[in-house]
């Protein structure tokens, strides 16, 4: 039965003008089905649910480029305490700048895409050295190299933070406010 539109045996309606439509018909939207028609597939000939391979690439690049350069930024913010509230502000400002140029049509995978492309860019950082360091820093002490163990844990917790506060800056104006 691939090809044939069943539309009378449906239980399936448009959440648009409600007309009985089927499985091979519908388009799969944030809120529901919709028939072709309400969708408005002109142009490019795709359905509201697909992308373009276009999009997605620019949206990682930009991510990427942006997780780079914060990365190469956050090593400079050393103030005590108050690093990672500085870290969370320029990601929130950098988010709102970035959130003019992402595709959102690209729907729910727009947050693993920009995620992703954060992470990246911040692997071809100096951040890319927060793991190797803060296990040296372990290692340190429990051979008893060092003896004030607060202060190691509390540059760890920093070297940790930062980007985690970077990255949650940058998700909220980009991907926690806009709905799919």
């Amino acid at each position: 039965m691939a090809g044939k539109c069943d539309h009378d045996n449906s239980r399936l309606s448009c959440i648009e003008c409600n007309s009985p439509i089927c499985t091979s018909c519908l388009v799969q939207c944030p809120v529901g089905f919709r028939c072709k028609s309400c969708v408005g597939t002109v142009k490019s000939g795709r359905t509201g649910g697909e992308t373009s391979r276009l999009s997605v690439a620019k949206s990682l690049g930009i991510c990427t480029a942006v997780g780079c350069a914060g990365g190469w930024i956050m090593p400079f913010i050393r103030v005590p305490f108050l690093s990672c509230i500085l870290c969370f502000l320029m990601g929130l400002a950098i988010g709102g700048w970035i959130s003019k140029f992402l595709d959102y049509k690209i729907g729910h995978r727009l947050g693993l895409i920009v995620t992703f492309g954060l992470l990246i860019g911040l692997s071809l950082s100096p951040c890319a050295l927060v793991v190797p360091i803060s296990f040296l820093m372990i290692s340190e002490i429990f051979s008893g190299h060092t003896a004030d163990v607060l202060s190691v844990l509390t540059a760890i917790v920093s070297m940790i933070y930062c980007p985690v506060c970077f990255i949650i800056g940058v998700l909220r104006p980009t991907i926690w406010t806009r709905p799919y």
